[in-house]
């Protein structure tokens, strides 16, 4: 009885010590894998947060060219405010106006929506989730902005047909488009202060950012005359 126990007994042992090996391979491989896994989220979040704020570089860039513009611009309307202040016979002005083009180059959010599709916003902290949610809102209110002055700015540039291609009755409607474009202009100035200023700050592990020089210039500047000198 005593030989079979023991041998029973051994054959435990060593099935146990099998057991043992098994599982703690297993654990083992889990551990690893769970490591491997959460190394690859790190790295993809590491990634999406960097496209992220590049893009706001690349926002804060374009709105900064545009806040430059401003003087510009607002030179060019008072320009237009004058013509039209003569503008009393279809002799007034003749073709060949240059209005120009205010500086809006569009702003992104390809890669915030793209951060939103793949769900790794959400595994981003509630304080980084209300930085990018901010901030986003407020480069979309802008770009909405941006997108009416260019229509406000196209019906200005009508004016380079020459009173005689337009009709007086037309007036009303471009000095409504005059006002608009100034009222969009102000509000542009204001909103490209704030994201400025918000950028500036470091937060929610987000770097400070500073404009820099936008890297590509806009044809048919504002800034030159209005009209050639001959």
């Amino acid at each position: 009885m005593r030989i079979h126990l023991a041998g029973a007994l051994r054959a435990w042992r060593g099935f146990l010590k099998e057991y043992a090996i098994v599982v703690l391979g297993v654990l083992t491989a889990l551990a690893l894998d769970q490591a491997v896994e959460s190394a690859h989220d790190r790295r993809l979040g590491r990634e999406a947060r960097d496209a992220i704020h590049q893009e706001l570089q690349d926002d804060l860039d374009r709105a900064a060219y545009r806040a430059q513009q401003g003087a510009c611009n607002e030179r060019r309307l008072k320009e237009i405010e004058t013509l039209l202040s003569k503008w009393d016979s279809d002799d007034a002005f003749a073709p060949g106006l240059k209005i120009g083009f205010p500086g809006d180059v569009g702003l992104s959010d390809q890669r915030w929506q793209a951060n939103l599709a793949t769900g790794r916003f959400s595994e981003e902290s509630a304080e980084e989730q209300a930085d990018q949610a901010g901030l986003y809102t407020l480069i979309h209110v802008m770009d909405m902005i941006e997108n009416k002055e260019i229509d406000y700015w196209t019906q200005l540039r009508t004016l380079e047909l020459g009173s005689r291609s337009l009709s007086l009755q037309s007036k009303p409607m471009i000095a409504e488009a005059l006002s608009q474009a100034r009222a969009e202009g102000e509000a542009l100035k204001g909103l490209s202060a704030v994201l400025e200023s918000i950028l500036g700050r470091r937060q929610a592990g987000r770097p400070a950012l500073r404009p820099r020089p936008y890297p590509a210039a806009v044809s048919g500047s504002t800034c030159g005359p209005m009209r050639e000198r001959g």
